[in-house]
């Protein structure tokens, strides 16, 4: 196994960010410093995963609606056209970037490879084999591989600001290769498959980086990046049954046990979850609203109980994992909708689920690690984002959280 230590050259050592007063109209109505870096600074690079341009003027029409423009096809983001996020130093010709090159590589192959989650959208041969065959002739597999790999090395080495600056490099380089591709009408491949794939889990963790003095956000961007996987599996789903990855769709729901097969144990932990979301639901008038907004939260409230239901009948943790992780994308978009309006109630829904990874075993993928950890940061981040009145609706996340409520499984649990 490679060093993780690897020495950041002297040049390196530069604020990646500038204070800024006079920054995009984002950051200033946000309070968080802007690198003034155009047409779109690194924050709202960030934030906005698909925003062409920064909303630079107050007044600016023209730039208003481009910061809002938002690509066609939602799986593949439109970057920023601008990579030059970093010191002119750091040019592409040196060796140190090569040797970087080389070691994201190794890394790749023998560590980051096998975390990877077997599934249709991409089986472990695909992870171990099939990725790292492609990315040698291929820039549209290589760029978000590497991203995927110095993402895994910066979470356990964070005071590694190489890997930092690596990661946003080949993220940004990856973004730029499917605009590319798209522009030029390129077809669906297994390259832009993959890619897309890979894209999807770099931003599952990414998103939950924030910034020094930067306010938590609900990862919606992680949410669309998955809707859009399923919107093109769907269009060209007999295409990538012939290669292999088909079905796909979120794959098929796991079968679980009914009310009476389910262990004493289980029986009583359901009842206690039963019993909170009942509460929780009819705190909120919800059957006072539309009978859209009604289904919304309803079958957001079924699709929590599904997922305990499947813990508790040995839903293998690997299913589990993918489960939680495609939860939101699942439900109907309004209640990603909802997610982006910081709504309570779709928050406090979202927590119960993603709490119930405390149950599993703790694998990178899913619950990331240091700066891009996953359920302590959504589940006290989405808290911090309620209103005071409200935030009594997170005890039961919290309780799971600080080990008063133990998920447990027994001998059922497949891990």
């Amino acid at each position: 196994m490679e060093s993780a230590d690897t020495p950041v050259p002297q040049q390196l050592k530069v604020p990646l960010l500038r204070k800024s007063h006079s920054g995009c109209r984002d950051c200033r109505v946000r309070k968080v410093k802007c690198d003034e870096i155009k047409p779109v600074c690194f924050n709202c690079r960030r934030r906005y995963i698909n925003i062409s341009q920064c909303e630079w003027s107050t007044g600016s029409q023209k730039s208003k609606k481009a910061a809002v423009q938002r690509f066609s096809t939602p799986i593949i983001p439109a970057p920023s056209s601008s990579l030059e996020i970093y010191p002119n130093t750091l040019a592409d010709t040196t060796s140190q970037w090569r040797s970087l090159e080389l070691r994201l590589m190794y890394h790749y192959s023998t560590i980051v490879s096998h975390l990877m989650p077997a599934c249709q959208g991409a089986p472990a041969r695909a992870w171990q084999h099939t990725i790292p065959q492609l990315s040698f002739d291929s820039e549209i597999v290589l760029n978000p591989m590497l991203a995927l790999s110095a993402l895994h090395l910066h979470t356990h080495t964070p005071q590694d600001s190489l890997l930092s600056i690596a990661l946003r490099r080949y993220l940004d380089r990856t973004l730029v290769n499917h605009r590319q591709a798209l522009s030029e009408g390129e077809e669906l491949s297994e390259q832009l498959w993959l890619s897309a794939i890979l894209l999807c889990h770099v931003y599952w963790l990414l998103s939950r980086q924030k910034q020094k003095d930067e306010e938590y956000e609900v990862p919606v961007q992680a949410i669309r990046m998955l809707e859009g996987v399923n919107v093109v599996f769907k269009q060209k789903r007999k295409l990538l049954d012939r290669l292999g990855y088909a079905p796909y769709q979120f794959e098929s729901l796991p079968s679980v046990l009914s009310q009476d097969e389910l262990s004493g144990i289980a029986k009583l932990q359901m009842s206690g979850i039963e019993e909170d979301l009942d509460h929780l639901v009819n705190a909120f008038f919800i059957f006072t609203q539309s009978e859209s907004i009604q289904s919304v939260y309803l079958e957001a409230k079924e699709s929590v109980l599904f997922h305990y239901r499947a813990f508790f009948s040995g839903t293998s943790a690997q299913i589990l994992r993918r489960m939680v992780t495609v939860m939101p994308a699942r439900c109907q978009l309004a209640f990603r909708v909802l997610l982006e309006r910081h709504d309570p109630l779709a928050m406090a829904l979202l927590a119960r689920v993603l709490v119930l990874l405390k149950g599993l075993d703790h694998t990178w993928w899913v619950n990331g690690g240091g700066k891009y950890e996953v359920v302590e940061n959504d589940v006290r981040g989405m808290r911090g984002l309620m209103p005071e009145k409200f935030r009594w609706i997170m005890d039961w996340p919290f309780k799971v959280l600080d080990g008063e409520i133990i998920l447990k499984r027994g001998l059922l649990g497949l891990e």
